[in-house]
């Protein structure tokens, strides 16, 4: 990827938030986090959740949970659309009283399935197939298909999880359950009208529910993976990425790198990869990019 040693996967760790589901089964309210994120140079998930299960998501999705608790829970308007680069919830798993554990995420792009339902695309990594979603402290839908890398816990650092291979497919779907919700296209700072396909050099920006619309270029492409020097946050996690001089939509973002130089240690570049939006429509069984 660049001369140096690939020490960080900063976005594929667990950061858990705990949220409380109302009375009415609708309401998503944000209580203490249970963790803050650990240093980008540094990753170290917090904290270790139970052990994985077949049919969770495995731990590393980004989150940037709610850090005070409300004296109780209110209702928020609900939702009426969720469009690309705005905050969605993955809720995975109860922890009793009404009490959930969540993952914070980025919608990606909206797709059409090869059977004519309307998906959302985010990363694979931030939840599995019938975990909830929720938009604006509301379930709204859920999770349709997802594929994520397999992680190990270091023996060495009890609660720390990284990919066996970083390189492995990092995607999911979901639909809105919710009629009352719409699923757009677009956004102020993102209106893809086609799916491109990246070549180093690239002029590209990104949008993440955390860490914003930010910009740089394409250094390097792998396969199905992209790589930028833009960098990114937990949260950011399934955002999209878009060429600007076409408005080609090009990937979604998996991973925060941190490379360092192998003899000081030195940070000497920081950079973002992506999972190609490609890669992503073949993988869901042929579905095409929406962009109305």
């Amino acid at each position: 990827m660049a001369d140096g040693t690939r020490t960080g996967a900063a976005l594929r760790r667990w950061t858990i938030g705990v949220v409380t589901i109302a009375v009415s089964g609708a309401v998503m309210m944000p209580a203490t986090a249970a963790a803050a994120p650990s240093t980008p140079a540094a990753p170290s998930p917090s904290p270790k959740p139970a052990a994985p299960k077949p049919g969770t998501p495995k731990p590393g999705a980004p989150g940037a949970p709610s850090s005070q608790a409300p004296a109780a829970p209110t209702k928020n308007p609900a939702p009426t659309s969720v469009a690309p680069g705005e905050r969605i919830d993955i809720l995975q798993r109860s922890l009793g009283g009404g009490r959930f554990e969540s993952l914070q995420c980025t919608m990606g792009f909206a797709v059409t399935a090869p059977n004519g339902e309307r998906l959302g695309v985010t990363a694979g990594h931030c939840g599995a197939p019938q975990q909830p979603v929720g938009v604006k402290k509301w379930i709204v839908g859920e999770v349709v298909q997802s594929a994520s890398p397999k992680v190990e816990e270091d023996p060495k650092r009890p609660g720390h999880f990284s990919p066996t291979d970083p390189f492995q497919p990092d995607w999911a779907t979901f639909r809105l359950t919710d009629p009352q919700v719409k699923l757009l296209a677009s956004s102020p700072r993102i209106a893809p009208r086609t799916v491109g396909t990246a070549r180093p050099g690239d002029p590209v920006c990104q949008l993440g529910s955390v860490n914003g619309y930010a910009c740089g270029k394409v250094t390097k492409v792998m396969n199905d993976w992209v790589v930028t020097d833009i960098q990114t946050v937990q949260g950011d996690s399934g955002g999209p990425l878009i060429r600007t001089t076409d408005n080609a939509a090009l990937g979604i973002i998996t991973d925060a790198v941190t490379l360092t130089d192998r003899e000081s240690g030195a940070v000497t570049q920081r950079l973002t990869q992506y999972y190609s939006l490609n890669a992503v429509l073949r993988s869901a069984g042929g579905a095409q990019l929406a962009t109305r």
